[in-house]
């Protein structure tokens, strides 16, 4: 009897622990490790195509916007093209070959608002915003592009990621669609615990 107790207190801990932080992933530490001190880190993993990850994308836009108590972010696309989304590949090849432009955040912005997310439409965006058109179209098409999409997608499997948008603010992970409110606190919480 003392030890089923044991056994189901221990469940329970094991349940809470989560929901607290605790435990964060190696993949999650690891991205927080690059972040500048006094930073909060989100990590989101999402797919342009995805009707879930546009409105929990436009959510945090609008709370970057006007952060929690201040709170400084960082922001990190995680690739996940689901295959349901025949152009969500497309355009995440097209996102991680825009990550150099200086108008990078507005670049994201147009392909989660965009109803056309072809190669040609995602390359005329990423010139539009002062891409040379010649080293974006060389980039999409490396294949080292194709293994960091790869890469994104072992590490939603590592995590138990089962679908997208799942998001990481600082140690609380964030499965599914989010609000606004709901991403407000999560930085805010996540600015409170940062060293």
């Amino acid at each position: 009897m003392r030890r089923a107790r044991t056994l189901l207190l221990l469940a329970s801990l094991a349940f809470l622990l989560p929901s607290c932080g605790a435990g964060v992933p190696a993949v999650i530490r690891d991205e927080q490790s690059r972040t500048p001190p006094g930073v909060v880190t989100v990590v989101f993993f999402t797919d342009f195509q995805c009707p879930h990850c546009r409105r929990t994308h436009a959510a945090l836009v609008a709370v970057l916007a006007d952060p929690p108590a201040g709170a400084r972010v960082r922001v990190v696309l995680r690739h996940v093209p689901l295959s349901m989304h025949p152009d969500a590949p497309a355009a995440a090849r097209a996102a991680i070959c825009a990550e150099a432009l200086p108008a990078y955040e507005e670049y994201v912005r147009a392909l989660y608002a965009s109803t056309d997310l072809g190669e040609a439409s995602n390359e005329e965006l990423a010139v539009e915003r002062g891409a040379s058109r010649e080293t974006f179209h060389a980039c999409v098409a490396d294949p080292a592009t194709a293994a960091r999409i790869a890469s994104d997608t072992h590490r939603l499997d590592e995590l138990g990621g089962d679908g997208v948008p799942l998001l990481y603010v600082g140690r609380r992970r964030m499965d599914g669609s989010q609000t606004r409110r709901d991403l407000a606190s999560a930085i805010e919480a996540a600015a409170r615990d940062l060293p």
